[in-house]
């Protein structure tokens, strides 16, 4: 009997034993991975529950213990709350950025595109010469591609309407909210780029046959929906901005150098090029606080949830991102289980997430305030950003640093682009004096400083180094590039 009551406890301490070499290997990990402080106290309580308190005292928490799991199964078997609950969402920090660059219906481009992209439909019976892989990026004849020629006849209608679009200065589409929305709010970037390859593709028909001042006109009208992309707060908008513009340049460079512009052509290119300033600071300030709300708004939409009356809780209905992404469209009902086991996901939130989505805000803004520094002009570009290492932790901190983190590297290479196409900017003004110059002389620029009087100041330098842009004369033919950009062929 003694042998065995012996068994007995020596088993009992091998238990006792493994359980806190559990606990301590659990309290380690969270301290490693950094899991949130409440898992790591919670972790502490049990070790010193199985260490300090004294017997008489165990006996009491091993049943508080007993009675939270029992409230906790009580609460998840309650009856839900009635109402719909949606994402959460700063719609008071959203309303305040929509009105200050709102601009009035009568006034906005986007009125007039959203009305135009409603009917729509570039991609119907596209013929395969107009297929994006193999765009006629070069100038071709109406002769060597009826098919095309007739299917650009039947969207006239569609350039009539683009190239009235393009006498709106002022453009500002609907801001979208989190990453939920993304497809639906930025329908409009995708419909312009299919409107920039079917104005280029018409203005090259039109330069071959010899219509060059309706392919100006087009060229420039495919420059303005970059620039009214550009007005946007969005990044994706201003990548494609860039690219349309990239895209028109090149055509309008060729127009001015190979073709046959007259000063009145040169004049209205010139006139309607984008700014030649350098405007990073305070573009990319503006772009960097939408980023940053953006970024805020789509991951609290993730955790946390709403009610019409302002209730806010962690997200425990699976169906709540449904009816945010399709408020038109019908939800399936959830199953009883479904709706149970959301709910208790949420005790497991509790110990994950802050308490309320202002302050996991908090984290995000802090985050992204590191990225401010870029918009000062004396920002050390030339150094390279560290390169991101996956990191496995355990709580929402890691998500959000490594949001940012790849943000970072992109912010970098967003400012190269936006040199890059800063300089092609510059440079194709210089191509319209040097053209003017030589419609006058008969010969090109020595030098820059030949036509120094005929362009901005701004203009002569390369945004790259600050220096001016290199140009040299070889007699028949000339070349004018930058640092990162070739702007005219050496």
């Amino acid at each position: 009997m003694a042998e065995e009551k012996k068994k007995r406890r020596i088993i009992k301490q091998i238990f006792k034993w493994l359980g806190l070499g559990l606990i301590v290997a659990l309290i380690m990990g969270a301290l490693i991975y950094d899991a949130p402080w409440k898992v790591l106290v919670f972790l502490l309580i049990i070790l010193a529950a199985c260490t300090i308190l004294p017997k008489p005292a165990n006996k009491w928490f091993g049943l508080s213990v007993v009675a939270v799991v029992i409230i906790l199964i009580i609460w998840v078997f309650l009856p839900d709350e009635d109402g719909d609950w949606w994402p959460y969402t700063f719609d008071e920090e959203l309303a305040t950025i929509k009105a200050r660059y709102a601009v009035p219906d009568s006034e906005n481009a986007a009125i007039a595109y959203n009305k135009l992209f409603e009917s729509l439909d570039i991609d119907s019976n596209q013929p395969e010469f107009f297929d994006r892989s193999s765009l006629p990026s070069e100038l071709w004849l109406s002769k060597d591609h009826p098919e095309t020629t007739e299917w650009l006849k039947g969207h006239q209608k569609t350039i009539d309407t683009l190239m009235e679009i393009s006498r709106i200065e002022k453009c500002r589409f609907p801001m979208m909210a989190t990453r939920i929305s993304y497809e639906k709010e930025f329908d409009h970037v995708f419909k312009i780029r299919q409107c920039t390859f079917l104005l280029v593709s018409s203005a090259n028909n039109d330069i071959a046959e010899g219509r060059t001042d309706a392919a100006c006109q087009k060229y420039l009208c495919t420059i303005q929906m970059a620039k009214h992309l550009y007005q946007q707060s969005a990044l994706v908008d201003f990548l494609v901005g860039g690219a349309i513009e990239a895209l028109a340049l090149k055509h309008l460079k060729r127009f001015i150098m190979e073709g046959e512009p007259t000063e009145q052509q040169l004049e209205l290119i010139a006139n309607l090029l984008p700014d030649m300033k350098n405007n990073w600071s305070s573009d990319f300030s503006r772009r960097l606080e939408y980023e940053n709300f953006f970024e805020k708004n789509s991951l609290c939409s993730l955790f946390y949830e709403a009610n019409p009356q302002s209730k806010v809780r962690l997200r425990r209905d699976p169906a709540a991102m449904m009816r945010f992404q399709y408020p038109d469209k019908p939800v399936p009902q959830l199953s009883y289980r479904q709706r149970k086991l959301g709910k208790a996901g949420t005790i497991l939130g509790w110990f994950f997430f802050p308490s309320t989505p202002q302050k996991f805000a908090k984290v995000v803004d802090a985050t992204y305030g590191k990225y401010y520094a870029m918009a000062d002009p004396n920002f050390e570009w030339g150094k390279k950003p560290a390169e991101v290492q996956p990191q496995f932790k355990l709580n929402y901190l890691s998500i959000v640093n490594h949001l940012t983190d790849i943000s970072g590297e992109a912010y970098s290479r967003i400012h190269e682009i936006y040199l890059r196409n800063l300089t092609y900017r510059r440079g194709s003004r210089l191509l319209v004096a040097i053209r003017q110059y030589k419609n006058e002389t008969g010969n090109w620029p020595a030098n820059l400083d030949t036509i120094k009087s005929l362009v901005p100041a701004e203009a002569l330098i390369d945004p790259v180094n600050g220096k001016q842009l290199e140009y040299e004369n070889h007699g028949k033919h000339f070349s004018l590039y930058g640092e990162t950009a070739n702007i005219w062929p050496k």
